[in-house]
């Protein structure tokens, strides 16, 4: 699936029976209705019939128009609601990627309410972007006898072992993103698993680049640092794409995440690939940085992708510089994960995956958006 740096691909333009049912899906915009129950956030929408009409709303679902048609994954959105408390004074371990990711204080703030509500207490680990860090805070947690174990695997191959010491110490392990693809096999001995929508994320950037651009040219910024669901992600943004028939002509690596990387990688990309006419990065910084090196360029004719739903894209979002970008509801998913911990401590079987629901946020509902990041 992933393409070689800075090489072209050729052509695979496909238009699914299901684009011409319904315009939604192409325009990818939160005017259309999900097939799940969705909350709704503010602004206002135009009255039906009205050719013009677009949605001001931000709309949050786990199963967005045309996702599940064009051949999306159907996952439930929600745990039960626990019942009771897996016992006094409980501990449930909760370990990060990096503190540092935009939206994970938020994420613990939701796993945190939930534990808390059911007299526990949340431990938090630091992972640090390192492996052997999060192996360490593993057998940590197990050290001071919490009852469930909540963990974004920075590598996932490496906590093999430690979930396995959590699994002989009848400790249930809940993953974050790991594996991110919503239709993969959960990590050996993992009780269940949180997904961040990230293929759909996928699917509606694609859409976005697709209403906007019909026969766009799309390069990607590639994330080669170690970040599984980042890269699945922007191998996704291809799979997709290619069916709303973009055409993918490169990508440019960056082998740390950082604006400076980013600006070089664009650059690179745009000069290498002049007929490129949209950007798609992995999240809302580097879309930022992509975004100002298309500025720079002059390049007026190029759309930029982003996701995470940043409230530093929101400016650049509201004056065209980004189109659009996926929010991911980062309360709610930590809320769910934190339901998944009590229920499996408590030894209620849950389902083995829930989706977290997200939002398209673009200019006609950016103005309606709390960013949560």
């Amino acid at each position: 699936m992933t393409m070689k740096s800075s090489t072209t691909s050729s052509r695979i333009h496909r238009t699914p029976v299901w684009l011409a049912m319904t315009s939604c899906v192409i325009v990818g915009v939160v005017a259309c209705s999900s097939g799940t129950s969705a909350e709704s956030s503010g602004g206002e929408t135009a009255a039906a019939g009205d050719d013009a009409a677009v949605s001001t709303e931000v709309v949050w679902t786990a199963a967005p128009a045309g996702y599940l048609e064009a051949g999306g994954v159907e996952l439930p959105s929600s745990y039960p609601e626990p019942t009771g408390s897996p016992g006094e004074n409980c501990k449930i371990g909760y370990i990060t990627p990096t503190n540092a990711i935009p939206g994970i204080q938020k994420e613990i703030d939701g796993a945190t309410g939930v534990a808390t509500e059911f007299g526990c207490s949340m431990v938090v680990k630091d992972g640090q972007l390192s492996p052997q860090t999060q192996v360490t805070a593993v057998q940590s947690l197990l050290a001071e006898g919490v009852r469930a174990i909540i963990v974004n695997p920075v590598d996932p191959a490496a906590l093999a072992a430690p979930i396995e010491q959590a699994n002989g110490a009848n400790v249930p392990v809940i993953t974050v993103d790991a594996p991110p693809g919503p239709g993969d096999e959960n990590l050996a001995g993992v009780t269940s698993t949180v997904l961040q929508s990230r293929d759909m994320a996928a699917f509606e950037m694609a859409a976005a680049v697709a209403d906007a651009q019909p026969d766009g040219k799309v390069g990607m910024i590639y994330p080669a640092f170690q970040s599984k669901n980042l890269q699945y992600q922007v191998e996704r943004f291809q799979y997709w794409g290619e069916e709303l028939g973009l055409e993918f002509v490169a990508q440019e690596e960056v082998a740390a995440h950082s604006p400076e990387s980013v600006s070089t990688a664009t650059s690179a990309l745009l000069q290498q690939n002049p007929q490129i006419t949209a950007v798609m990065a992995y999240n809302d910084s580097a879309a930022s940085a992509a975004a100002a090196v298309v500025r720079t360029l002059g390049r007026t004719d190029m759309v930029v992708t982003g996701v995470n739903g940043d409230s530093g894209t929101t400016g650049l979002i509201a004056d065209g510089r980004i189109l659009a970008t996926w929010a991911f509801d980062n309360t709610s998913m930590g809320e769910q994960e934190g339901r998944a911990a009590i229920n499996a401590a408590n030894g209620v079987e849950i389902p083995e995956k829930v989706l977290s629901p997200g939002a398209v946020i673009d200019k006609n509902n950016v103005s309606s958006y709390e960013p949560q990041a």
